[in-house]
């Protein structure tokens, strides 16, 4: 588990909400030098579309760097009830992934922010 005080914030990226309030994230696939190879011959499409849940979309909103963990667990429970519990568990994992993914970065303070957290325009 993370320490509820730190806060996960979205990393630039394009994302866009959905007519059905879900969120889509775009960003651009990696490849090993293989891989890269293999795309080009087959001339595979390098951005990768990552539509989010309800439950993940709205944690994505709420990562603007605003909300620590702790914040976001009360909001995602406040708005989700029995659909996300054990929501400490659920929201730790998703961020998480979030990481893993280098979608999002975390931060003690707003001051580090130095980037556009707003939706993109699709």
């Amino acid at each position: 588990m993370m320490p509820k005080t730190l806060v996960p914030i979205r990393l630039p990226v394009i994302w866009y909400i959905n007519p059905d309030n879900t969120v889509t994230i775009e960003y651009d696939k990696k490849f090993s030098r293989f891989e890269s190879l293999l795309s080009n011959i087959l001339k595979s499409p390098k951005i990768l579309k990552r539509p989010l849940d309800k439950l993940n979309s709205q944690l994505w909103i709420l990562m603007d760097g605003t909300n620590n963990i702790g914040n976001l667990v009360s909001k995602m429970e406040s708005l989700f009830q029995e659909e996300i519990i054990p929501a400490e568990n659920r929201i730790n994992k998703s961020i998480d992934t979030f990481l893993d993914l280098g979608l999002i970065t975390i931060i003690t303070t707003r001051e580090e922010i130095t980037w556009n957290t707003e939706k993109f325009k699709k």
